[in-house]
């Protein structure tokens, strides 16, 4: 199977009518017919029912047209950025990564895709794991910055960094370089995100291996509000310690256990997703911006 013959499917099924699909590719209709014969053959079913006056999609050929508009579409797309290799990447990409982590690489990167890929649109969404799976995985999104990725149906990751986790209180409530076990932070009424969220999952599970619960006092999905609560001293915060950092003055915070909680981010796409060559820049971008923005804070 190659182009051409899905392009003539299309243009066949555009016109209803392989003799008026045969005039406007400029082929003979015999040559036509025989093409369509061959695409059938070589796919197992039929792709149309023929009358005498004309063709019409069967239920499968529906589904195949669709198929070759996407096929055909991502090699025009393909080709397209094999020649702007060597130029500007250009054209939208949209990534998606949860807010925690927009707040400490958003602006870096943005600033240098601006420097290094002024022809590029990157639009940058911010939105919990799950949200941005279930993105991944519909193709609505380009690219995804997940956290504690496990093995995933339908979609490619790699391990950008891991970032350390702190807990976090009123000014004065935690000595420079203090740290916390597990097990104490079980005891803590904490501020925390729902269960659907990965930090708020990772907490549980170590806290589970020691036979152990952790306590919610405040189920809070805002970053926002859970620095402000445990600013006021309300209750305990878990937080990653980038967002500590950007913090410094109104929190106290603690090392969670030894050696440090941590947790990992990735990057991933969905292989059925046309690749680009803007993506393929923002994807190079981003781990170097968060190596730099990150590995500072983690020393």
């Amino acid at each position: 199977m190659d182009t051409a013959h899905l392009k003539a499917f299309l243009k066949i099924a555009e016109s209803a009518s392989i003799s008026r699909a045969a005039e406007s590719l400029g082929i003979a209709q015999p040559s036509l017919s025989q093409q369509l014969l061959r695409l059938e053959d070589e796919i197992g079913f039929a792709l149309f029912e023929r009358s005498a006056r004309g063709v019409t999609l069967t239920e499968a050929g529906h589904v195949f047209r669709e198929r070759a508009r996407q096929i055909l579409h991502a090699t025009e797309q393909a080709v397209a950025d094999a020649r702007h290799l060597r130029n500007d990447a250009r054209g939208q990409v949209v990534l998606a990564m949860p807010p925690s982590l927009a707040r400490v690489v958003g602006a870096p990167l943005i600033e240098e895709l601006a420097r290094q890929a002024p022809s590029l649109r990157l639009r940058l969404v911010e939105a919990y794991s799950g949200a941005v799976r279930g993105w991944l995985e519909a193709e609505k999104i380009d690219l995804g910055v997940l956290y504690e990725v496990h093995p995933l149906r339908h979609l490619a990751t790699r391990t950008l960094a891991s970032e350390g986790l702190v807990l976090a209180g009123p000014p004065g409530r935690f000595a420079a370089d203090a740290k916390v076990e597990i097990a104490a932070l079980a005891a803590e009424p904490l501020v925390l995100p729902g269960a659907q969220h990965g930090l708020r999952q990772l907490l549980e599970r170590e806290a589970s291996r020691l036979g152990l619960a952790v306590t919610v006092a405040h189920e809070i999905d805002s970053l926002d509000t859970t620095i402000a609560l445990a600013e006021r001293g309300v209750a305990l915060a878990v937080i990653p310690r980038s967002i500590a950092a950007l913090a410094q003055g109104r929190i106290s915070t603690a090392r969670i256990g030894d050696p440090p909680l941590q947790r990992t981010l990735a990057l991933a796409r969905n292989p059925s997703h046309v690749l680009t060559h803007a993506s393929i820049m923002v994807e190079s971008l981003l781990g170097r911006v968060m190596a730099e923005c990150l590995a500072p804070i983690e020393e």
